[in-house]
């Protein structure tokens, strides 16, 4: 699997310039749902920093609408500039114990939702996602309603400057875009194919029985083990985070031809002799009210469609199936893996840009 060199992080030492703000939407499909088309709080919802007083708060996702995986994305301390959000996917071997993977993934969305929201920036400082991971999680192993379970996580935070911190513990995970162009694709954490490293929730009665009895590992990461990377992101760039559902059925490349698709229909990107252009003015009139035309609605939805029919064509191989090829070639596996899916997209837009678009030549990336 690909990882590309995160970008360095803002050296200058002049006061900080808060010009960024985010646009933000989330899709989701749980695996029992049939492939329909997408509609507005049932299948995607949108959400920007820049809305003020948003009902709801923040979004986070339900268990009727995306399965065992879980989203959420929010305003940290109600800031236009500064967001948290993610996603976490509930292990579905929890199942054969006879616990519903959903609530440990859908507890831990819902904390960090809500955590981030009200946090306070004080002598704690600005909030952090492996902190805000790691205050969910023991918030759920806490939890006397939540008996049992597991989720691997993704969560990023980005704010004002344009400083983008990800934590990401287990095969969920994330993509940057820049124009035409994968700029980063996230590592996965695992213990071996197809078992990553994953929060876990083990109850005392079912350790005794396991060390009697013997039976399936139940592997314990916490949030101190996930990957933190740090990156810079500018006007325009789009960060798409989601859960196995979407990655075991569409590679970087697969996602990247979406994100095209829909940017070049929008008129936010356009193509030259080998090149692509940002069209800084669309990406900064990005408007949530348009709702059905909302950039990021759009591409979520169309990743969380393409991942959909991916995982139920038998005849298109995927990275899942690939890799099901490649350790255990005897399978004979053909075709993609349906999952529930979760995805959050988030599109950049820095304010100073906007003001100089007839000052600057527009943003060109190599193809």
């Amino acid at each position: 699997m690909p990882h590309f060199p995160s970008r360095p992080l803002s050296t200058t030492s002049t006061p900080p310039t808060q010009n960024f703000t985010y646009r933000l939407a989330a899709a989701s499909s749980a695996k029992r749902h049939p492939p329909r088309a997408a509609k507005p709080q049932t299948d995607f919802w949108t959400y920007s920093s820049t809305t003020r007083k948003p009902s709801p708060p923040y979004l986070r996702s339900t268990k009727i609408d995306s399965g065992e995986d879980a989203f959420f994305a929010t305003t940290i301390a109600s800031s236009p500039h500064d967001v948290a959000f993610g996603v976490a996917d509930g292990v579905g071997g929890w199942q054969d114990q006879g616990v519903d993977p959903s609530d440990f993934s859908h507890g831990l969305c819902g904390l960090m939702a809500g955590t981030a929201h009200i946090h306070e920036v004080d002598g704690r400082g600005p909030v952090r996602p492996q902190w805000l991971l790691q205050t969910a999680y023991d918030a759920v192993m806490a939890n006397p309603r939540i008996m049992a379970g597991g989720s691997t996580a993704t969560v990023a935070t980005l704010d004002g400057e344009g400083e983008m911190e990800t934590a990401n513990l287990g095969d969920s995970g994330y993509l940057i875009f820049g124009p035409g162009k994968v700029a980063y694709r996230s590592a996965v954490q695992t213990h071996a194919f197809n078992t990553p490293f994953q929060m876990s929730k083990v109850p005392p009665k079912m350790q005794a029985q396991h060390a009697i009895f013997g039976g399936s590992t139940h592997f314990s990461e916490t949030p101190a083990q996930a990957d933190v990377v740090r990156h810079k992101v500018r006007h325009g760039d789009v960060v798409v985070v989601a859960t196995d559902g979407v990655w075991d059925n569409l590679s970087a490349q697969d996602t990247l031809s979406i994100v095209t698709r829909v940017m070049q229909e929008g008129g936010y990107w356009s193509t030259g002799d080998k090149e692509t252009l940002l069209n800084n003015t669309s990406i900064s009139s990005i408007d949530v009210e348009e709702h059905e035309k909302y950039l990021p609605a759009l591409v979520a939805t169309a990743i969380m469609r393409e991942a959909k029919m991916a995982g139920l064509d038998r005849k298109r191989n995927g990275p899942f199936a690939k890799e099901v090829n490649y350790h255990y070639p005897a399978e004979g596996w053909s075709g993609g893996k349906p999952d529930d899916i979760a995805v959050v997209v988030c599109v950049a837009v820095d304010g100073g840009v906007g003001k100089q678009e007839e000052e600057q030549p527009p943003v060109r990336a190599k193809l």
